[in-house]
């Protein structure tokens, strides 16, 4: 084999190996949310929110659908904390998660437009607290577009998750606490 055609080699095996990494940096995240959210075993309850008519849809492009109807039971005050945080599943163990967050006032960052969740708190009716009981919000088949995207959550993060959230509110004069989790996992497509 001569000089010339192993460099041609060469130059081929660097184009494959370039092509192969930059279409593997192109893969879509997405995140794909149980629809059933659960008790956080803390000992805290769940929020009083009827999901029943609510649904979360995932698109074949990452993105997601939702559509339906939530309706706030309990209202929300001003303010409200929401502490998120998680656990992630590694070698069938449930280890907690670097995904976390503590927002001292959710209400105040709640119609933020360099906040991730702007996306979705956009398009509310009410975007601001006090959220008063017996409030509902509706939506016909909304996109939302790709929350990994949004939250820029890196290919590092592939795999199962629970995301723990903490709400604490006032509600008549008293400081209640409530939390719920939603098992998540993150994949590519």
């Amino acid at each position: 084999m001569s000089i010339s055609s192993n460099k041609m080699i060469q130059q081929w095996f660097i184009l494959i190996i370039f092509v192969w990494n930059f279409s593997s940096n192109m893969a879509i995240i997405t995140v794909d949310f149980d629809e059933d959210i659960r008790e956080c075993g803390n000992g805290m309850p769940i929020p009083d929110v009827d999901l029943s008519q609510f649904s979360i849809l995932p698109q074949d492009d990452g993105t997601m659908v939702v559509n339906g109807t939530v309706k706030i039971i309990n209202g929300f005050g001003n303010p409200t904390r929401w502490n998120m945080y998680s656990k992630r599943q590694e070698q069938g163990k449930w280890n907690p998660g670097i995904i976390s967050r503590d927002i001292p006032n959710f209400c105040a960052v709640l119609q933020l437009q360099t906040e991730s969740w702007y996306q979705f708190t956009k398009h509310l009716k009410q975007g601001h607290c006090p959220i008063k009981a017996g409030y509902s919000e509706s939506f016909d088949n909304l996109n939302i577009g790709n929350v990994a995207s949004a939250f820029e959550i890196p290919a590092a993060f592939i795999g199962d998750w629970r995301i723990y959230n903490e709400i604490t509110t006032f509600r008549n004069g008293r400081l209640e606490k409530e939390c719920y989790m939603v098992p998540a996992t993150i994949a590519e497509v």
